[in-house]
């Protein structure tokens, strides 16, 4: 890499931190992105990257080409019925960006194109459709656009029957929907630190629309969501700050509805609702340690709460859709997921029988309440996205779709979940995948993968682009450490605030457990996360750097104390109860114990190449920028530092499908180059 562009030297970089007037952060300087030279940085470091993949050309054409190979560019997702008519999306092969259409529930009637997103995204650089409401009377349609990959998305209303008529409602926003009454919708507005803070009724009259405030919320911790019922009664407004929630409801069928409280926030406590009949069926923690369901008659709250489904230890309810004679639950016990049927009419409880029992489960896009059928997707390791309708009354399970894979043979491939046991007494669940064959005597590449924040969980989910990997002898792991919610809420709580150094630890033992028990060559390791994932990565080279010997990292939370403490930057006052407030003396201690931009230290570090956008409005591309210089000031190799900077991509990376095609295979020949013997692997 000598021939690539060299970064700015650390003397260099004080030198132009001094005329900043920033003594305590030498590379503050890079958060201006008005400076000419923060963009010479970008320009440099990006170079020094391309110089690297092209180098690798040809073995990344190769992965880019057998990746691509592997994806249906075609495909079209399975019809769902709505009203009169079925609603669908669908891919052309040479286009990057989705196809919305529709079509009447009469056999042989052509497709109507609702919304062509690849027209929308000519001449944008970053394009992403941030949601799309139909009408009840199926004539107009809202969708959300976003060009600036800052996630404030610009709201249009299109008049179906003549697509070139699309109203533009000023602002920025979050979310949108119709209420029943088909001149009315709802629209959740952004201030300008990009937080969802006020509910706003629009009027629809002709082609002009007009608008009044209906709810703001104060509290800067918390934000707005807007959903509705599933029996389409009720329009659910949640303010929420991690860890608690306050639910409000309005009247979908009254165009005057006034905003009424239904679930009061209280510290710790989470609730989200739907609705069956004559009551509100909650899922919440309020009153257990894991999650139960209440029901709450609107007309008069003040009566007692029933229990609908108690809390049990060992169980945590992570979704549920209610339909005229069914309510669906998703519980979740021992990190594994289970789908269980309630019939409302007898209250008898049953299990819906699924192959396989390391997986993911998702709810899919049914509109339909007075129905037996009820729609989901499920994905493994091993198994490709696949689409069920699974009747309720009948209890038949039918498969509707399943992910293409062309050349795809699932019986040439294992998966396992594992406990890992950690220094504190815990053990720790770690996937993993692999081809059959695999030897158990050290000599494999492997890739470890983490996240362990918010409560989220990393599902057993398929990629065809994985396959890359383990066709070339991979292991790949996903550690369910705690910080996530793969174990309930204790597990996320476990890993939150104070006890972030669990998360950092659950991480190294699971990279220690795969060195140990053969599953990886000891030279041959290789981490990857993203956002609060990259945190996690970042933090365990500081820690155990001996371990790895390649990291890949996207939109990194790295800088966390200086992040934390810019109340000027979105999110960040709804961020302190995840992480903590340095303002805060007890706080900013245990932040400076692990933060991986405070903690990097005088040692050899391994390879690393660290992706960030320009407008990611989530974790600001300077802390990839300063955490990287940070590491070259202080690695004995700095030389192993690869930025990749999007100009035009954001929190999630690229829009295109073709780009992000293209940037997986860059990364996978990061990783194959570094951790395989040959590159031409």
């Amino acid at each position: 890499m000598s021939s690539s562009p060299c970064p700015p030297s650390p003397n260099e970089v004080r030198l132009e931190n001094a005329l900043h007037s920033c003594s305590a952060d030498p590379y503050a300087w890079l958060r201006d992105r008005d400076d000419p030279r923060v963009h010479a940085h970008i320009e440099a470091q990006n170079a020094r990257t391309d110089a690297f993949l092209a180098r690798t050309a040809p073995l990344r054409g190769r992965i880019f080409e057998e990746m691509l190979a592997r994806v249906d560019l075609g495909r079209c997702s399975p019809p769902v019925p709505h009203g009169p008519y079925e609603y669908f999306s669908r891919f052309e092969e040479d286009k990057a960006y989705t196809i919305h259409c529709r079509r009447r529930r009469v056999s042989g009637e052509p497709e109507e194109i609702i919304l062509d997103e690849n027209l929308l995204a000519e001449g944008h650089g970053y394009f992403s459709l941030g949601f799309l409401s139909v009408s009840p009377d199926h004539e107009r349609c809202l969708f959300g656009v976003d060009t600036r990959a800052d996630e404030r998305f610009a709201l249009f209303v299109r008049f179906l029957a003549n697509p070139a008529i699309s109203v533009a409602i000023p602002g920025s926003y979050g979310s949108a929907l119709w209420s029943n009454d088909r001149q009315i919708f709802y629209s959740v507005r952004l201030d300008a630190y990009n937080r969802p803070f006020q509910l706003v009724r629009h009027r629809v009259e002709g082609t002009s629309i007009f608008e009044e405030n209906v709810f703001e919320e104060k509290d800067a911790a918390y934000q707005l969501r807007l959903s509705r019922t599933d029996d389409g009664r009720f329009l659910i407004l949640t303010s929420w700050a991690h860890d608690t929630t306050e639910l409000r409801y309005l009247d979908a069928d009254d165009p005057n509805a006034t905003v009424k409280l239904l679930f009061l926030r209280r510290n710790g406590v989470e609730a989200y609702a739907t609705h069956h009949e004559e009551g509100f069926y909650i899922v919440t923690n309020e009153g257990a340690s894991t999650s139960r369901i209440l029901t709450i008659p609107p007309k008069n709250q003040r009566l007692e709460r029933r229990i609908f489904r108690n809390a049990r230890a060992d169980v945590e309810i992570n979704w549920m859709q209610a339909f005229a004679k069914h309510i669906v639950i998703c519980e979740r016990r021992r990190g594994l997921p289970t789908l269980h049927v309630v019939d409302m009419q007898t209250n008898e409880d049953h299990v819906v029988d699924l192959p396989e029992s390391v997986i993911a489960l998702y709810p899919e896009d049914n509109r339909e309440f007075e129905t037996e059928i009820f729609r989901f997707g499920y994905s493994s390791f091993v198994t490709p996205y696949t689409v069920f309708n699974y009747d309720m009354a009948h209890r038949r399970l039918d498969m509707l779709q399943q992910s293409a894979v062309a050349g795809y043979n699932p019986t040439a491939y294992a998966s396992e979940r594992i406990l890992v046991p950690t220094e504190d007494g815990v053990n720790v669940p770690m996937s993993l995948v692999y081809r059959k064959g695999r030897r158990n005597d050290g000599s494999h590449p492997a890739l470890l993968y983490g996240y362990g924040a918010y409560g989220f969980r990393l599902e057993a989910e398929f990629s065809s682009l994985r396959l890359s990997l383990l066709d070339r002898g991979f292991v790949y792991a996903v550690a369910h450490v705690r910080g996530g919610g793969e174990l309930g809420r204790d597990w996320h709580e476990q890993g939150q605030g104070r006890l972030k150094q669990n998360s950092i630890g659950d991480f190294i033992a699971c990279a220690e457990y795969l060195i140990r028990e053969g599953f990886v060559h000891p030279g041959r390791l290789g981490v990857m996360g993203e956002s609060a994932g990259g945190l996690l990565a970042a933090a365990a080279i500081n820690q155990r750097p001996e371990l790895f010997s390649a990291v890949v990292t996207d939109g990194p939370f790295v800088d966390v104390i200086n992040t934390l403490a810019d109340e000027t930057l979105p999110f960040t006052m709804s961020e302190w109860k995840e992480w903590g407030n340095p303002s805060i003396a007890e706080d900013r201690a245990w932040l400076q114990s692990y933060s991986p931009y405070e903690n990097v230290r005088r040692q050899a570090y391994p390879s690393i190449l660290v992706f960030c956008s320009l407008n990611d409005p989530r974790v600001p591309y300077w802390e990839a920028l300063k955490w990287a210089e940070r590491i070259r000031e202080m690695s004995s190799e700095p030389a192993g530092i690869l930025v990749k900077v999007r100009l035009d991509g954001g929190h999630q990376g690229m829009s295109d499908r073709f780009a992000e095609v293209e940037e997986w295979a860059s990364i996978y020949t990061f990783l194959i180059e570094r951790l395989t013997a040959s590159v031409g692997a």
